[in-house]
């Protein structure tokens, strides 16, 4: 069983898994205990199948930090502006978006407003270590604090990214995501998933609710759940450090915020019933706005690849890291009543 950490303050409470250090935040709003991010049905499972999984899956909830961001998954049905940038050579320690997503980390620190956590990474790993910092004032009830603090070995470079998910309604138009600017939008570039495609396949938007799909009717994307099965991502380039998400089923507003020159892009995960295997079994509805740096969620030889056409747009899809100088990044969640 993996180690719970818990933060209560007068906005509420949050819980802490240590396996991936995934953050689950529950608020006191208007006399309702609100949870915004998603956990899935098989937490509690404890079956093979479930002991076989990866730890970023095995607890796929909250929000958590994911260094180096991406998987070496392949690609099908890749469309020619990426074959040139195209790799599935695996990252130095090849864990699905990094060492941090798949392992626990000790508590180094507690007090009555701030937890502090960190991971050692593996010595031939890029990285030394994370520090995860997750901060609350009872001035502030409705506002989370997060720094996160990246330390490598050597001067380097690497995608990152952090990985929030939201909770969806079952019913139809409950939510609404409002993304900052962003310069341009990107279907994904391949097939995630054969016959679950949302997206046409490569496609450019500007609007998150006109988005070309698969099969040439125009998308929202931004009032999630969808109706059929699908998994696919898309690309949000060059945004601006916000996003919030309105909750009409619960009456709330959801909002985010980060640091755009450490994260530049946001992948969006749409998870809608299209995975049929175990754990997912055609019932995994989630959207993931990962604010990142990186080419959607390719292998890090992708990312780096300067050719790659997010970055030939002018929109890094990797961060320069110093030995000398730890990368410091802070972030926060807020929310009020609608």
């Amino acid at each position: 069983m993996n180690e719970k950490y818990y933060l209560s303050w007068k906005g509420g409470e949050i819980e802490i898994d240590a396996l991936g250090c995934k953050m689950i935040p529950m608020f006191n709003l208007n006399g309702k205990k609100i949870k915004p991010f998603h956990e899935p049905d098989w937490l509690n499972d404890n079956s093979d199948d479930f002991n076989s999984l990866p730890g970023i899956l095995q607890n796929l909830k909250g929000e958590f930090p994911c260094v180096p961001f991406g998987i070496n998954s392949p690609i099908d049905d890749i469309t020619d502006e990426w074959k040139a940038s195209y790799s599935v050579e695996p990252y130095i320690v090849n864990e699905p978006h990094g060492y941090s997503s798949n392992k626990n980390w000790e508590l180094i620190e507690k007090k009555s407003n701030k937890l502090e956590f960190k991971i050692n990474y593996p010595e031939n790993d890029l990285v030394d270590h994370l520090i995860r910092t997750i901060e609350v004032q009872d001035d502030k009830p409705h506002n989370i604090f997060c720094r996160l603090q990246i330390h490598v070995k050597e001067d380097c470079e690497l995608p990152i990214g952090l990985h929030p998910m939201f909770r969806i309604p079952k019913k139809m138009s409950k939510i609404k995501i409002n993304p900052g600017n962003f310069k341009f939008g990107l279907n994904y570039p391949g097939l995630v998933l054969k016959d679950k495609t949302l997206g046409a396949i490569g496609r450019e938007f500007s609007s998150l609710d006109k988005v070309e799909g698969f099969d040439g009717n125009t998308i929202d994307l931004s009032q999630p759940p969808f109706d059929g099965n699908f998994e696919d991502l898309f690309q949000l380039c060059g945004i601006d450090g916000n996003m919030s998400l309105e909750n009409f089923e619960e009456n709330y507003k959801f909002n985010f915020s980060w640091n755009p020159n450490h994260f530049s892009s946001v992948l969006m995960w749409v998870s809608n019933k299209g995975r049929t295997e175990y754990p997912w079994n055609s019932n995994h509805v989630t959207i993931g706005f990962e604010p990142i740096t990186s080419a959607f969620g390719l292998s890090t030889h992708v990312s780096l690849n300067k050719n790659n056409p997010i970055s030939k747009r002018h929109v890094s899809t990797s961060l320069k890291l110093y030995r000398d100088k730890p990368l410091f990044t802070d972030y926060s969640f807020s929310i009020s009543a609608l």
